[in-house]
């Protein structure tokens, strides 16, 4: 099946079917998946992308779910760019980042404004917040450490006051 290929930038408004913008979860429809084999020049269409309080599922065209990814596997979330689709629809690259790969997505869309937005906050909600968590407690815990370290190193200096002599208890 050849898929016609994809420009960047092209800002000629088309009809396009606009995502379903529930909040959280958030339901997109008609997505593209940029494979990482072709480097992005191949695009699968057809699918849905769900993005819920659990992480993101992307859905076959028949329904059938593809793949899952959980929030705490996705270190990045962003909209990282406008794109034409294989159809000619203008739409957004969403890509969602774990630790072992990348997830491109083009999501078609008449408002790629609000669907920037959608993924900024999303983002922010689930994924920023949780790594600004994690850091918080490595913070926390380098901190005890460090305040550990120095009291055992006060504690042998002491000790080795003592046993010399210089400090009498």
């Amino acid at each position: 099946m050849a898929v016609p290929e994809m420009t960047e930038d092209d800002a000629q408004p088309l009809e396009a079917t606009a995502p379903v913008v529930l909040g959280i979860p958030l339901l997109l429809s008609d997505v593209y998946l940029l494979t990482a084999e072709s480097e992005g020049r191949v695009a699968v269409p057809g699918l849905t992308v769900l993005l819920d309080e659990s992480g993101l599922a992307v859905g076959k065209p028949d329904g059938a779910v593809a793949a899952t990814v959980a929030w705490a596997d996705v270190t990045r979330l962003v909209a990282s760019g406008r794109i034409r689709t294989p159809a000619g629809s203008p739409g957004v690259v969403v890509q969602a980042v774990t630790t072992s790969r990348s997830h491109r997505f083009v999501v078609p869309t008449d408002d790629p404004l609000g669907l920037e937005r959608e993924i900024t906050q999303l983002a922010d909600s689930v994924v920023t917040r949780r790594t600004r968590r994690r850091v918080g407690k490595r913070r926390l815990s380098g901190v005890l450490i460090g305040a550990l370290t120095v009291v055992i190193v006060a504690g042998i200096a002491l000790a080795v006051l003592v046993g010399i002599g210089t400090v009498k208890f």
